[in-house]
């Protein structure tokens, strides 16, 4: 079963941006609603805005899919996209694992939380037909970065091809 995904942001360049580069998949939708008024099973936040208010902890080879208790008016599912490995280098500073540097950071995000929403769908005790993908709230609302938005593009079509 195929996921409906609400990408939303409250910046009219940003939307056009993604748009140009991710439409005419059908199973994707625009809109500059904030994430708090639109009807959606689940919401995708970054770690860095969801861990202290959701719960979960940093990982780097799955999506967390926590539960909303917070009743601030967001869906009652958050999933936290997972990060990129990262290690030290020499100088002990962290940089990403070199297994990793040619993966898109969004890529490797937006794939792997498409591969836990449909393993919780899977299961069947709850199942997320409508997902938002907050761009604000994902730390992907720049009007100038065009690769964000085909990284995940290319995300979201390998789901819909797997699927």
């Amino acid at each position: 079963m195929n996921v409906n995904i609400i990408i939303a942001s409250d910046n009219d360049s940003t939307l056009a941006l993604w748009e140009a580069h991710i439409f005419p998949l059908a199973e994707v939708s625009f809109t500059k609603e904030r994430a708090a008024h639109i009807e959606a099973d689940a919401v995708v936040i970054s770690g860095v805005y969801a861990f202290e208010r959701y719960g979960g902890r940093p990982n780097t080879t799955a999506a967390q899919i926590v539960a909303n208790m917070t009743g601030d008016g967001l869906p009652g599912v958050v999933v936290i996209p997972p990060s990129l490995p990262m290690i030290l280098n020499s100088e002990k500073r962290p940089v990403v694992h070199p297994d990793y540097a040619e993966v898109s950071p969004a890529y490797h995000a937006i794939s792997h939380t498409l591969k836990a929403i449909d393993a919780l769908n899977a299961e069947g005790e709850r199942v997320i037909r409508r997902v938002i993908f907050s761009l604000p709230l994902l730390g992907m609302n720049s009007p100038r970065d065009a690769s964000t938005p085909s990284s995940v593009r290319r995300a979201i079509e390998e789901y819909l091809t797997e699927s």
